[in-house]
């Protein structure tokens, strides 16, 4: 019997959009995606260079505008951030190009994109950040146990350590939670005082 494997999770769809520079070299002829990405219905908007350009984020307007004119490098394409008729923001390139004899830009809307690698990279940050957690709160019950301190106590004497010797907080407790696992040395009168609590499910550990 052949193993399973999950699908891996499907590529999100991208919309495409076209613009065409018209004779006056300041308006453009928009597809009906290209006025659906700029949040407009079709024929609502004229759509001219300085219109185009006032609907990108001000510190992406000098690329865009590169793309729009020509002035970039050839067929280099530009990310920017659009902000639609409607206020919303949305991440597309743009790649001009040469169309029987006219000029073109397609539009790529990445949004999609965008939003599910930032949800990837969140998701990756708060396991991360669990798992820092947890270690921590390992090494706090280690150390209580130790010492014979409380875990507020265990948790000082562990930040302390921490900013003495300049390793991070959850290194050095990742250090101390290995290191006690490393020993495997049993503890007698800890372990008799933890009988009563684990009702003989310690005994699997004899």
């Amino acid at each position: 019997m052949s193993a399973t494997t999950s699908d891996p999770t499907p590529a999100p769809t991208l919309a495409v959009a076209t613009m065409r520079l018209v004779d006056d070299a300041s308006t453009w002829s928009w597809t009906p995606e290209a006025f659906a990405l700029h949040g407009f219905g079709v024929g609502e908007v004229v759509p001219t260079t300085p219109l185009l350009l006032s609907h990108v984020h001000p510190d992406d307007r000098t690329r865009w505008s590169a793309v729009l004119d020509g002035s970039g490098a050839a067929g280099a394409p530009a990310v920017v951030r659009l902000r639609r008729g409607d206020g919303e923001t949305r991440f597309v390139l743009g790649l001009r190009r040469a169309a029987d004899g006219a000029t073109e830009v397609d539009l790529v809307d990445l949004t999609p994109l965008v939003l599910a690698e930032g949800s990837r990279v969140a998701t990756e940050q708060i396991a991360a950040a669990a798992l820092s957690r947890a270690t921590i709160e390992q090494a706090k019950g280690v150390l209580a146990a130790a010492f014979g301190v409380g875990t507020d106590a265990a948790f000082a004497v562990l930040r302390e350590a921490s900013m003495r010797t300049n390793v991070s907080l959850r290194e050095l407790a990742s250090r101390v939670v290995a290191h006690v696992a490393s020993r495997r040395e049993r503890h007698p009168g800890l372990a008799g005082d933890l009988g009563p609590l684990l009702q003989g499910a310690e005994d699997s550990l004899s």
